[in-house]
């Protein structure tokens, strides 16, 4: 428990008390319950670039972190590293490699057990009174032409099957380039149902480390489509926007263009993955292979959302 201790002693947490328990969630971090002689904590080991563009939306990511536990948010208490190597984060030394963690103050739960779509409204419309920063920066997904020219490195069943994806992301960038007339601001960014923790205190949002700036109206949507089954639940959706607009925000218009945050998702997050299933960033083996099933997955995830803006966009009227 060497390495364990070291991450326990670079945030002040006591003494380990038991092997860390590694804990389910999302694909892009490894997190850990750890119980030490001060408490409970979720460790996060951040699956982080040592590019600068990555410390520059980190840098974001914990400015919104803060200004949200400043504001009393739901959401658990972050703990400040002794020695930060920036806000909220510790490099830590674990053998020949430094690898980078957060750590949260842990809470018992659980998944939703109750709706929790009303919750959702009104937590994105105090979130989306933070101040708010600069608006995302004008980086349009890739475009067709540059897909195609990854795809012809590497023939392959795996470039074939992303190949035929191609009509769907060309059709959803061109929804994701229309952001005339959206609301900049600094938010959450991945609220959805696997992020709320259900607690005795009520509803938690968790996982802020991808914090940053946001279109008010995708954020909106993203999450009425997450909350509602994929927006199968027709009452569930609607409880989302007008949860919100009830506590001051405003209603996107009824629009295929109001969705193109659920869409720029799946593209920019395909776009990564094929990257890193094609060898083109520094990942282990087990990652790369990894890779091409959750490319698969969000392209697979895109064509359904494509399928569904027509009904999605009735439900905004």
């Amino acid at each position: 428990m060497e390495w364990q201790a070291a991450v326990a002693a670079a945030f002040g947490l006591g003494d380990v008390a038991e092997p860390w328990v590694p804990v389910a969630g999302g694909r892009s971090h490894l997190v850990w319950r750890l119980r030490t002689s001060r408490g409970t904590w979720a460790v996060k080991r951040l699956n982080r670039s040592r590019e600068d563009w990555w410390m520059r939306d980190y840098l974001v990511s914990a400015q919104v972190q803060l200004d949200a536990w400043e504001r009393g948010f739901p959401m658990p208490r972050p703990v400040h590293p002794l020695e930060p190597a920036a806000p909220l984060l510790a490099d830590v030394r674990a053998g020949d490699d430094v690898e980078s963690y957060l750590v949260h103050e842990w809470h018992d739960g659980g998944p939703a057990t109750e709706d929790v779509s009303a919750w959702v409204g009104t937590t994105l419309a105090a979130l989306h009174d933070l101040p708010a920063g600069p608006a995302p920066e004008d980086s349009p997904p890739h475009p067709v032409e540059e897909w195609r020219e990854w795809l012809d490195e590497a023939p392959n069943d795996f470039t074939s099957a992303v190949r035929a994806y191609l009509p769907d992301i060309a059709e959803a960038r061109a929804l994701v380039t229309a952001t005339a007339g959206l609301t900049p601001v600094n938010t959450h960014r991945d609220v959805k149902p696997d992020n709320v923790l259900q607690t005795s205190r009520g509803p938690l949002l968790l996982d802020w480390d991808g914090a940053g700036p946001e279109y008010a109206e995708w954020e909106l949507t993203r999450a009425a489509v997450y909350f509602s089954d994929l927006g199968q639940d027709r009452s569930a959706f609607d409880r989302v926007i007008t949860s919100y607009e009830t506590a001051g925000g405003r209603r996107p218009p009824a629009s295929p263009a109001s969705f193109a945050g659920l869409l720029d998702v799946y593209l920019r997050g395909a776009a990564w993955m094929v990257w890193r299933a094609l060898g083109h960033r520094p990942v282990t083996p087990p990652e790369r292979a990894a890779a091409h099933t959750h490319a698969l997955e969000l392209l697979s995830d895109l064509r359904t959302s494509l399928t569904n803006l027509d009904t999605w966009t009735t439900r905004l009227r």
